[in-house]
């Protein structure tokens, strides 16, 4: 397994867009083998971001198909100008995996 870790501070004005656009493309990636995404934001106000892989080669392919895909330019770009700060990705490769499923959630059918 392979997770990333993204971190950003949002624009308050663009919180919809950036979340909105985060949800469309884990829906995306969901279809190319992605094991999903949570997003969160701690309690400093920095939105932070935790999505699994099979492996990084998995993401790296899903992330070029992306940037050669023009659909919802413009939401891509909205969701980028919301954007204040984007912090260093965190990578790391699975050592030991014991997610397990979590009872059905909401959150969880909205995707």
């Amino acid at each position: 397994m392979f997770v990333a870790i993204y971190r950003w501070r949002i624009d308050p004005a663009g919180e919809h867009d950036f979340v909105a656009n985060w949800h469309r493309i884990t829906r995306r990636a969901l279809v190319a083998g992605s094991g999903g995404s949570s997003l969160f934001r701690d309690a400093e106000g920095c939105w932070v971001a935790i999505a699994r892989w099979e492996s990084r080669q998995a993401r790296d392919r899903f992330l070029q198909s992306l940037a050669s895909d023009a659909a919802d330019a413009a939401q891509n770009e909205r969701a980028r100008a919301a954007v204040l700060q984007r912090f260093p990705d965190q990578e790391l490769d699975g050592v030991l995996d014991c997610w397990a499923p979590l009872p059905a959630s909401r959150a969880a059918e909205d995707c």
